[in-house]
């Protein structure tokens, strides 16, 4: 059990650190190493994927909120256009 939460956890991992691979390390004199990284995930994958998963979701919840409360500033309510004195039917 404790095996396959360790696999898992490396594959999400290696799969984070390998996505944005050219942005990260773009080959220049001052550039971070891959290899170090990869070591990193080795030995700390079974504590980095959770942190990871929990700061992306938590993430996620704060734009969303954000896009509601954004949606509810512009949102027009109807009933303050309704004038029954000039209304015409």
């Amino acid at each position: 059990m404790f095996i396959t939460y360790y696999i898992i956890c490396v594959i999400y991992c290696f799969y984070q650190l390998f996505k944005n691979l050219d942005k990260r390390y773009d080959g220049s004199v001052t550039s971070q190493s891959p290899e170090l990284d990869t070591i990193m995930v080795i030995v700390m994958a079974w504590i980095l994927a959770p942190i990871d998963v929990a700061l992306t979701w938590i993430r996620w919840v704060k734009e969303a909120e954000e896009a509601r409360i954004r949606q509810n500033k512009f949102e027009i309510d109807m009933s303050d256009f309704r004038n029954e004195e000039t209304h015409i039917y």
